[in-house]
């Protein structure tokens, strides 16, 4: 049963990358925001990972204590994993202990990594942000999964093509993405060969602006994307990390934005573009078309591939989409050559993902959910599945250590053995 002690007033302790620069990151802070917009009290803690940028300041007032009853730790297994090693500084297995403890993960694939599975056993249910993951992580879950989708809410941009050093009178098409999640998945490649397709060499009015980062990481992709650009003046890329002002002002300076995935697990910058009221130009396939239909976008049809060889995280065999390049390619024709119809789209877009996908629309959703929970905390034991799987991985580790004693005697006295015959001899 709850500590008697705890705040059980309607709250929640979220922990997860708020101050972070990349995907899973920017969804911790869209439930921040619904929590802010249904009132909902929350604490905060920040899981700071030290290689990556963490340089967004939306949030600032953290804490290693979690008052409240409900635990929402945002963050996928394997970092929930470095949560129990000791990774993230305030934070161990003590802030799981006697709380309702909610996984919040994403995923790209139709197939969850069955290296992941033990995660489940550490929660009492998961959120995700769309019903593409929900169905995936359904087929293998044992706890309850909801869809509670990003909310948005983006600053009206005052930086201008001007101060990002782009050409005022020139038709932009955008795509960003960063080389650390998947390079074969975000396939930059088929965006470049869509805009040749289009415009080929002889077209002064167009650009193609890719903006990516960590590209170090990933020397010999980065080269070959260089290498595709070689004698195109009409392709032009951002390597680096930009700050956030600078992001939202590159979405919102574009004419169009343009995503040839293979997959996602939300598709947060079609949604930032389309915030913006951008014409967005995307792979028909999986997270994207929870907010992407005919009607505020150009979604581009493609065909289901398995995949011949491991791509990191996403092993051989797996199951993705390989977008239409000639249809992207005459998509992207259409937008340039139908300012005016495309611009339309986009502002059927803007009003949609300002309604739809509001801190105020999540937040609700959010707050049922909470009020749920809450009702039946007191009518049922919570389950204490992290503690026991920590006890489980604590005798295993004290059985592993004993084979190593064990095995160590055992070499000392083959060794004293082997002596002794010599001496013998």
């Amino acid at each position: 049963m709850l500590n008697h002690k705890l705040n059980n007033s309607l709250g929640v302790n979220l922990a997860g990358h708020i101050t972070g620069d990349f995907g899973l990151a920017e969804a911790a802070r869209g439930n921040l925001r619904a929590l802010e917009a249904a009132r909902i009290p929350f604490a905060v803690k920040d899981l700071k990972i030290d290689w990556l940028p963490n340089s967004d300041t939306t949030y600032k007032k953290f804490s290693d204590d979690n008052p409240y009853p409900i635990n929402i730790v945002q963050t996928n297994p394997n970092w929930v994993d470095q949560i129990l090693a000791g990774y993230f500084p305030g934070i161990g297995s003590e802030y799981f202990k006697g709380k309702y403890n909610i996984g919040v993960w994403l995923w790209e694939l139709p197939v969850f990594p069955s290296e992941w599975q033990w995660a489940f056993d550490l929660f009492d249910e998961i959120w995700t942000t769309s019903n593409f993951c929900a169905e995936a992580f359904s087929a293998v879950s044992k706890v309850p999964v909801l869809k509670i989708p990003v909310s948005l809410a983006f600053p009206q941009p005052l930086l201008t093509r001007e101060n990002l050093n782009l050409p005022k009178n020139k038709f932009i098409f955008l795509f960003m993405f960063d080389f650390g999640s998947s390079f074969e998945r975000k396939n930059p490649f088929a965006t470049v060969e869509a805009f040749k397709r289009a415009f080929g060499k002889s077209n002064p009015d167009v650009l193609l602006v890719l903006k990516f980062a960590n590209s170090h990481l990933f020397p010999q992709r980065r080269q070959e994307l260089i290498d595709l650009a070689e004698g195109w003046s009409s392709l032009h890329f951002i390597d680096g990390h930009l700050q956030k002002a600078e992001i939202h002002a590159l979405v919102n300076s574009c004419d169009c934005y343009v995503s040839l995935h293979r997959a996602e697990g939300f598709g947060l910058t079609m949604s930032e573009a389309m915030y913006y009221g951008k014409p967005v130009i995307a792979t028909a396939y999986s997270s994207n078309m929870e907010f992407m239909n005919v009607g505020n976008s150009f979604p581009v049809k493609y065909e289901l591939v398995t995949t011949t060889e491991d791509y990191g995280a996403y092993p051989k065999g797996s199951v993705w989409a390989e977008p239409d390049i000639d249809r992207a390619a005459s998509l992207m024709q259409y937008v340039f050559e139908n300012d005016r119809e495309a611009q339309k789209v986009g502002k059927i877009a803007a009003k949609e993902m300002r309604s739809l996908l509001s801190p105020q629309t999540v937040g609700i959703k959010i707050k049922n959910r909470l009020e749920f929970i809450s009702a039946h905390l007191n009518q049922s034991l919570l389950s204490n599945r992290f503690h026991e799987l920590q006890t489980e991985r604590d005798l295993l580790a004290r059985q592993a250590q004993a084979w190593r004693q064990t095995a160590l005697q055992v070499q000392k006295e083959l060794a004293k053995s082997s002596q002794l015959q010599l001496q013998q001899r």
